[in-house]
């Protein structure tokens, strides 16, 4: 019984029955013909232009400086120990104030 709950032996049944239900969904859907109509990028009743997206990295890389920032910091002042030793936690907090404003404003 023990073999059962294996996680191989899950992953293979979860897999097993993903496919199937895939399968099953793929029988029942309705049979369509491929046109450049269907192929086409569609907007709002117009015809959308076809251009390349421009990708900005400088806006992901700061936002994972702030996320990361404030899980550091929520860490960091969960684990800290109670007692008068306390406020160096709050000190902590308001120099990662300093750096989330920093990150926020331009």
């Amino acid at each position: 019984m023990k073999i059962l709950l294996s996680p191989p032996v899950v992953f293979a049944v979860a897999l097993g029955i993903g496919l199937a239900l895939y399968w099953l969904g793929r029988a029942m859907a309705p049979k369509t013909d491929m046109t450049t109509g269907k192929a086409a990028p569609y907007a709002c009743g117009e015809d959308a232009p076809m251009t390349k997206a421009q990708m900005d990295h400088r806006l992901f890389y700061s936002l994972a400086i702030f996320f990361t920032v404030l899980h550091v910091a929520v860490l960091v002042v969960t684990t800290l120990p109670t007692g008068p030793f306390a406020v160096v936690g709050f000190v902590y907090l308001s120099v990662i104030g300093l750096a989330v404003f920093a990150l926020v404003t331009k």
